[in-house]
Parts: C-alpha cells; structure tokens; sequence
C-alpha cells in the first residue's frame, strides 16, 4: 500500500523519462512544460558542473541558460531514454558536449574573426584545450549537486506534509535530526516542545524513513531500468560524493 503521506505533488514526477518523452513530442499539449520541469529540476547540478569546469560566476548564469536553450531545441533529448543510460549521466553527457562546442566556438572568434573551426583542424595541444578546464572537479561537483538536489527536494515535500497537518513548527524541528542524533539535543527538544523523549525518537525515525523513501523514488525516476539493485547501486555511486 502506498504511503499517504508520500501521494502528494512534488517537484520531481514519478518518472523523469515520462518528462522526457513528452518534452520531445512536438505538437502534444504539455510539452513545453515538461521541458521547463526537466530544467528546474536539474539546474543545480548543471550550474555546479559549470562553475566546476572554470567558468566565471558572472557568466555561469548565461553559460547554463544557453545549454536549457539548446536543450530546449527538442532535438538535444531525442532518442534520450533509448540511450539505455542514467538520465543523470545522459545530461553530464550532454553538457560536457555543449561546454566543449562552446569553448571551440569562443577560440575561434578570437583566433579568426568569427570562423567555426572544426575538431579535426586542431593539433593535439590545441584539442586538450578544448575540454573543460578540470574534467575531475567539475564532475564532483555536479555529482554532489546532484544528490543535494534530491535531498533538498525530499525535505521541501516532507515540509509541505508536515505544514499540512499543522506541524511545520515539528517538522523544523526534527529536520536538523535526520542526519544525526544527539540524546542530549532530544532532551532538550522534549522539554522545549513539551513531547515526551520516546515519542520525538519515533518521530525521528519515522521521517528519516519517509525522507529515504522519497530520495529512493527520486532516485529511480531517473533510471531506465529502476530495479531495486540498480537503486541501491546509484545511491551508492552517488553517496560516493557526499564528502
């Protein structure tokens, strides 16, 4: 039986590939706003990946702006989930992509007024400085991005459960709690919220629970092939980043 708690609307939909598919489907109604939904949900990472790979906080803005716009060509997510890949890394993929164009396409107006030169005219030396400025942190950086952006999504929908009950001065106080525990802090929360000790650590538990829940529906709402060990499995790809 499904969670009550967990049937609400939130910023990531049950299945991103079903955004996907209908962002690419010209002339079906909703289509432009799949594709505005696919952009506010990712942006974070993106943005953190751009910033990673050296480009100036003054430009970053108009650097991801420009890659939703291409991305926004329709073209950019064709084909997306039969590429049998992560939507998260399909995304890197096509990022990465656009970021190397770019810095091709800024190169060359200053090198030749404006002229597009092709990958195949560089030398070896020039190539390698066609990619991105370090391609290790940039990609910590959108991994990290990435859960963060899962996590804080999670909270924003257990915050609006909570509001709706009329707990959101409960819930403000038992989210600093989900990622650790201090008997000590339960003692003096008891006594502040006049709840009894045992009754705050059930509340503890059982948000850490619906806030693992929702990450793991997240989680699999980007995967082609959601299984169970194919969840477990990126969870522990990206929990690889955290630190």
């Amino acid at each position: 039986m499904d969670d009550p708690d967990l049937n609400r609307q939130d910023p990531f939909p049950s299945t991103a590939w079903t955004l996907v598919r209908l962002a690419v489907a010209k002339h079906e109604a909703g289509a432009d706003r799949a594709l505005d939904r696919i952009c506010r949900s990712y942006e974070g990472p993106v943005m953190a990946y751009i910033l990673g790979a050296g480009c100036a906080w003054d430009d970053a803005e108009d650097v991801k702006q420009a890659f939703f716009e291409h991305l926004l060509a329709k073209e950019a997510l064709a084909g997306a989930e039969e590429s049998g890949v992560k939507l998260r890394v399909f995304l890197l993929t096509k990022l990465r992509s656009f970021l190397v164009d770019r810095h091709r396409r800024v190169a060359a107006q200053k090198r030749g007024g404006g002229r597009v030169v092709q990958f195949a005219d560089l030398d070896e030396a020039q190539a390698r400085l066609a990619e991105p400025v370090d391609p290790v942190t940039p990609f910590i950086a959108y991994q990290r991005q990435w859960v963060e952006t899962l996590a804080a999504n999670a909270l924003a929908t257990l915050k609006a459960e909570y509001a709706d009950r009329g707990q959101a001065t409960l819930f403000d106080a038992l989210a600093p709690f989900i990622t650790q525990e201090s008997e000590h802090r339960i003692a003096e929360l008891s006594a502040r919220l006049a709840r009894p000790e045992g009754t705050l650590k059930s509340d503890i538990s059982r948000l850490r629970e619906k806030c693992q829940r929702l990450i793991r529906r997240r989680v699999a709402a980007t995967l082609d092939d959601p299984t169970p060990e194919n969840i477990e499995i990126e969870l522990a790809e990206l929990m690889g980043y955290r630190g």
